[in-house]
């Protein structure tokens, strides 16, 4: 529409004048006819804005207005409001027709006999300018004679060696033959490669097993991670002789594999700067076990390998529950003194259990670390090497 945007630039009258039923209605607006017959005339923003300018407000349209519009370029007729087009509608003269018709529509003559503007729908579909067409979709299997014969050729492609099948919307649809059988496009079928699965294959069939493919002596039949059967060595903790017999290896039970009642055993390397630290920042031996659970140690010996340059000062050394500086934790071993440390030379300490006697809240789900009182240690070079027996024991 070729509606202004400036206010007031659009409808420049319009007043309501009472003379009975129908009223009339004067408008006086600078648009042409096609815009004041397009839908959505009424509720342009412009339009609208211009007609409660000049009402100071909405204006309040009725059924039965007759509206005298004069409009550009000189023109002047009757209308009436079309409330569900929100525009105006020529009235057609006496004996005749409107000058107006909604773009696409008919006239069509309706229940009082009076020729209607309305949108073609259906099975058939018509354009402003005439042209009649099929709606898509519109022609079903009534529409079509019995005796139609169709030809093969008329029906949509069908590709090379496809076949028609129904599809879940019972469409007839173009699919490859797929599965256990195939077909060529001359209509021979054959067994697909590898389509045989176990249902396929009777209960009392007893394919010997001298048809199954090679397995190498020794080997078992193992599921892979694509669920296929497939050949492997069995290694590991545990072997097999070709003749079905099993053996455990050498060193392959381990602690990790028994009851965590079970005496469980771990090592832990120390360094230098560790152990001269622990005063300060304890050394980590073992993690916490989790909630309800206590580590019982049962016997830790540190092995020092001597370096260049013998530990100094220090203090009492010993494995406490969790990291409290200082060596101020709980103990879970017994001590060792400060000196035995200063050695020039690689050697052992041990320490038992010591003995605890705590509240939950100091040893339940508690690290062991190992640390040291008074002060650090100073000067040594030498490693360690924590050798620790330990149990973990639920407490509820």
């Amino acid at each position: 529409m070729t509606i202004s945007t400036t206010l007031g630039a659009n409808i420049t009258a319009i007043g309501r004048y009472f003379v009975g039923d129908p009223n009339i209605v004067a408008m006086v607006c600078t648009n042409d006819l096609t815009d004041i017959t397009t839908a959505g005339y009424l509720t342009n923003q412009y339009i609208v804005a211009d007609i409660e300018l000049l009402q100071n407000g909405e204006f309040q349209w009725t059924e039965t207005d007759l509206v005298l519009i004069y409009y550009s370029a000189a023109q002047i007729g009757f209308f009436v409001r079309d409330a569900l087009n929100e525009t105006f509608d020529a009235l057609a003269p006496s004996g005749g027709l409107a000058d107006t018709l909604q773009d696409g529509d008919i006239f069509v003559g309706n229940g009082a006999n009076l020729a209607t503007g309305v949108s073609p729908s259906g099975d058939i579909t018509l354009t402003n300018t005439g042209v009649f067409g099929i709606a898509a979709g519109a022609i079903v299997n009534a529409d079509v004679n019995a005796a139609a014969a169709i030809a093969f050729s008329k029906l949509a492609t069908l590709p090379s060696a496809e076949i028609l099948v129904g599809s879940a919307g019972n469409v007839a649809t173009a699919a490859a033959m797929t599965g256990d059988i195939a077909i060529t496009n001359t209509g021979v079928t054959s067994i697909q490669a590898g389509a045989i699965v176990n249902a396929d294959v009777n209960a009392a069939a007893a394919i010997s097993f001298s048809k199954l493919a090679a397995l190498t002596s020794t080997n078992i039949l193992v599921g892979s991670a694509g669920n296929v059967a497939t050949s492997v060595a069995m290694t590991g903790d545990v072997t097999i002789g070709n003749t079905g017999v099993t053996a455990i290896g050498a060193s392959k039970v381990l602690s990790s594999m028994v009851s965590p009642l079970l005496l469980k055993y771990v090592t832990v390397t120390i360094s230098a700067a560790e152990f001269n630290g622990m005063y300060a920042a304890p050394k980590l031996l073992l993690a916490a076990g989790g909630a309800n659970t206590l580590i019982v140690l049962e016997q830790i010996s540190l092995a020092m390998t001597y370096v260049s340059a013998a530990y100094a000062a220090g203090g009492t050394v010993a494995v406490q529950y969790d990291s409290t500086v200082n060596g101020a934790g709980i103990a879970a071993s017994s001590t060792t003194a400060d000196t035995l440390f200063q050695q020039t030379a690689s050697t052992t300490y041990t320490m038992t259990a010591g003995t605890v006697f705590r509240p939950f809240s100091t040893t339940v789900n508690k690290g062991l670390y190992l640390s040291n009182i008074t002060g650090a240690f100073t000067t040594g070079d030498s490693t360690f090497v924590a050798h620790l027996w330990y149990r973990i024991i639920p407490t509820v």
